[in-house]
């Protein structure tokens, strides 16, 4: 056999081993078998990662990797497991991790002078050593799932000159059969996106997105501004098209003067753009962002800072082999507002995960202004959880995040449209909304880099961008990229319409 025959019979051997593949599984508890959330997977050696999901998922797309290439699965409070990629498919991708457990009767001991104090002091002193400020470049995958229940909703049109009654009737109608499909209806909606965020500093950032996808059900966008959306539809139907109107208060979103031709052309045009505005993309990002950054009064410093909360020493763990303190904090101040648990390293000192919500008796924003403006609101739901991973440079970086929140929401508008001729016909209309909303954000953080400045520089960040709509979810759409595996809900929403 010639040479370059026997070269390539070579290559084609050794490239069988190398391939493209994503690798779907579950993390499990080795004794009870329940799904282990917020698991970090990694292939060896690289940055290359994901996190499973709430229910224990991942999927880890791996490209030109040999397929005896380890992969490790990690989690707090849990031995550490290393597995090749060849066995992992050979086990359908279902990974049992086990609790540690002797190991800290051995270690007990040894710590026992170890203080809350001293352990909650050292952390503060190494934070800016741990988590170094500086501006950075970021590869995130978001996503956001918002939810709306109504618990009641009313439309009515009070006064109509000019309509007749039959046209009245029939648009009450219309009305009170879309507050019971609404009141009857949950609506969610999943929106995902993935790009670069460069960070110079707070106050100067561009979000570039690479892909956006939204997933919902058209026929039950029941967000406020879904409501606003159908409810305007029914009464700009019932009235002259030809007109133009004033409109005295109300969600419309309108100038001094509506003329309704121009409204129904502008409502077509959002629908077939299919656009997310970019800067409200850019500062949900950054809010996630900021919450795990240790700057002079964010939120994670605040939660570290003894000055505003105690703090109790309930356990030890280990984490990759390192000796794990589990510290519980609640507030100390009227004004603070949230308990949880900080998980610090005995190594460094370097927080690793911090889980939290509202404490106890706690709320967030509210505001009651219902006798005047008929609108009250009362945050009244967050928690969340920021989990870190040490870098190259043995410094750490934010890997994850997710921050969910609720409130309840009561708006009483009364709306009126007053014609624009001598005639000067009205329509009087009334909305009753009370409901719940719940958003959850969710960051991962695939790759974090020193910022380029002349990229950061060259990229000028647009002020929409568009988003491709899904009818249920499909993994093939973000094709080589890792992504936060969905959860139940995300993988069986259909849209019927």
């Amino acid at each position: 056999m010639k040479l370059k025959h026997l070269l390539l019979v070579a290559f084609l051997g050794f490239s069988s081993f190398l391939f493209a593949q994503t690798y779907t599984g579950q993390v499990l508890d080795s004794v009870s078998k329940q799904p282990i959330p917020y698991a970090a997977i990694q292939l060896e050696n690289t940055s290359t990662g994901v996190i499973s999901n709430e229910d224990g998922n991942f999927s880890l797309y791996l490209e030109n990797v040999d397929e005896n290439a380890q992969v490790s699965i990690s989690c707090m409070g849990f031995s550490p497991f290393t597995i090749s990629l060849k066995d992992l498919k050979a086990q359908n991708g279902i990974v049992y991790l086990s609790e540690y457990v002797n190991e800290l009767d051995t270690v007990v001991i040894s710590d026992e002078k170890i203080t809350i104090d001293s352990i909650i002091a050292r952390a503060n002193r190494n934070l800016k050593t741990n988590y170094p400020v500086a501006a950075k470049q970021y590869k995130i995958f978001h996503r956001k799932t918002s939810h709306m229940d109504f618990k009641d909703l009313n439309f009515d049109i009070d006064k109509a000159s000019g309509m007749r009654k039959s046209k009245l009737e029939s648009a009450n109608k219309s009305l009170d059969s879309l507050s019971r499909e609404i009141k009857s209806a949950r609506m969610v909606q999943f929106t995902d996106y993935m790009g670069t965020y460069y960070v110079q500093d707070s106050d100067n950032r561009k979000l570039k997105v690479d892909k956006a996808t939204l997933l919902m059900d058209k026929r039950k966008d029941f967000s406020l501004e879904g409501v606003q959306k159908k409810g305007s539809e029914i009464i700009l139907k019932y009235l002259d098209p030809k007109k133009s109107y004033k409109v005295k208060s109300g969600w419309f979103k309108v100038e001094d003067s509506l003329s309704l031709s121009e409204e129904f052309k502008d409502q077509k045009d959002e629908i077939e753009n299919q656009t997310l505005d970019m800067e409200y993309l850019n500062n949900e990002a950054f809010d996630q962002l900021a919450r795990a950054q240790f700057k002079e009064g964010s939120f994670i410093r605040q939660v570290i800072n003894p000055k505003y909360y105690d703090f109790e020493l309930l356990d030890l763990t280990f984490f990759m082999n390192d000796l794990v303190y589990i510290v519980k904090f609640t507030p100390r101040k009227s004004s603070s507002k949230f308990s949880g648990t900080h998980y610090i390293s005995s190594t460094d000192y370097g927080i690793l995960r911090t889980d939290y919500q509202f404490a106890e008796g706690k709320r967030g924003q509210k505001f009651n202004l219902k006798l005047i403006l008929g609108i009250k609101y009362i945050e009244n739901l967050r928690n969340g959880k920021v989990i870190f991973s040490k870098n190259a440079e043995g410094t750490y970086e934010l890997k994850y995040a997710y921050n969910d929140a609720g409130s309840y929401v009561y708006l009483h508008r009364p709306i009126k449209f007053v014609e624009n001729s001598d005639d000067r016909d009205k329509v009087s209309f009334d909305i009753l909304l009370e409901g719940n909303m719940n958003e959850k954000q969710e960051i991962l953080v695939l790759d974090a880099q020193p910022l380029n400045k002349g990229e950061y520089d060259a990229y000028k960040q647009p002020k929409t961008v568009k988003y491709q709509q899904l009818k249920s979810y499909d993994p093939s759409i973000w094709g080589e990229n890792n992504v936060l595996e969905p959860v139940a809900e995300m993988k069986q929403f259909k849209s019927l319409e």
